[in-house]
């Protein structure tokens, strides 16, 4: 099997060229950390002093209600999320055209809205025409309108992407339109674009930490504030502690989407256990 590259292979001068390159750069590196390490040591930023605060049970009890919140609102923003993407979906593989140019326009629109501009209208728009939420839907609200135009494409991309006798098959088999969408090509799509998902529920998950401007919703960013505000020594340490929170949850996530798309991989390359028509009538098959 060959395998194509967009450059040819590198030359003796040129891979020593790169190696000079690489040792600069790692050096660069090297130099700026140790520097910020200085400078850090030289505040005391390093001492026991300033970390003191962190053997209280009280305050990991405080940071971990705020990475709770964090996963709640990210998990029921991506919830809401796959409901109305797969809508969207729908709406943009429609056959009348003024559902698809109206589904188009919702999606070009929020997927391109930042979602801190999306924040403040949920929280300051809304209550003035009598909507009153907690700052936890409000925020819920500003994830999901971002999230689901960019989950319905996703979507719409892996519909498209299934072979079309799939849909010549259940059609075959009487199956509507909404059927076919419901319980034959959604299905795939969902499995085959889950890897995309997951990595749009870590942008979901570190979109979160914009509730910081609501003010009053604990999350991780806010729970480290409040902690560097009453130990003003250790305000530093308190960020350092949310951003390895952030960090965690994210890696976790990232390794989750990469064990997705191997599996994906595998799936795709292993032959096919049966035909999709045995398959969709031993499904509706009367039990």
């Amino acid at each position: 099997m060959t395998t194509k590259t967009l450059f040819d292979t590198p030359g003796p001068r040129a891979r020593r060229r790169h190696t000079i390159i690489e040792i600069i750069c790692v050096a660069a590196l090297a130099l700026g950390a140790y520097t910020v390490y200085e400078l850090l040591e030289s505040h005391g930023e390093f001492s026991a002093a300033a970390w003191k605060p962190f053997t209280q049970w009280g305050l990991w009890a405080l940071l971990g209600e705020g990475l709770a919140n964090n996963l709640r609102a990210a998990a029921v923003g991506m919830a809401l999320s796959l409901l109305f993407g797969s809508l969207l979906a729908f709406g943009l593989l429609s056959r009348r055209k003024t559902i698809r140019i109206a589904c188009r326009v919702f999606t070009d629109v929020f997927a391109s809205v930042p979602l801190l501009l999306l924040l403040y209208f949920t929280s300051l728009v809304l209550p003035s025409y009598g909507l009153k939420f907690s700052d936890f839907w409000f925020l819920v609200i500003a994830l999901t309108l971002f999230s689901s135009a960019v989950v319905g494409d996703l979507l719409r991309s892996g519909i498209r992407a299934i072979p079309a006798g799939q849909t010549e098959a259940a059609y075959a088999l009487g199956f509507s339109g909404i059927r076919t969408m419901q319980l034959v090509l959604l299905p795939q799509a969902l499995r085959s674009m889950s890897p995309a998902l997951v990595s749009q529920m870590v942008i979901l998950f570190k979109g979160t930490a914009l509730a910081f401007v609501l003010g009053g919703y604990l999350e991780l960013l806010r729970s480290a504030t409040v902690i560097g505000t009453y130990y003003s020594r250790s305000l530093l340490q308190a960020q350092i502690v949310a951003a390895l929170g952030f960090m965690i949850v994210n890696i976790a996530l990232g390794l989750l989407a990469a064990a997705m798309e191997r599996r994906e991989q595998r799936r795709n390359l292993a032959p096919p256990a049966a035909p999709l028509a045995a398959e969709i009538t031993a499904e509706l098959a009367p039990r």
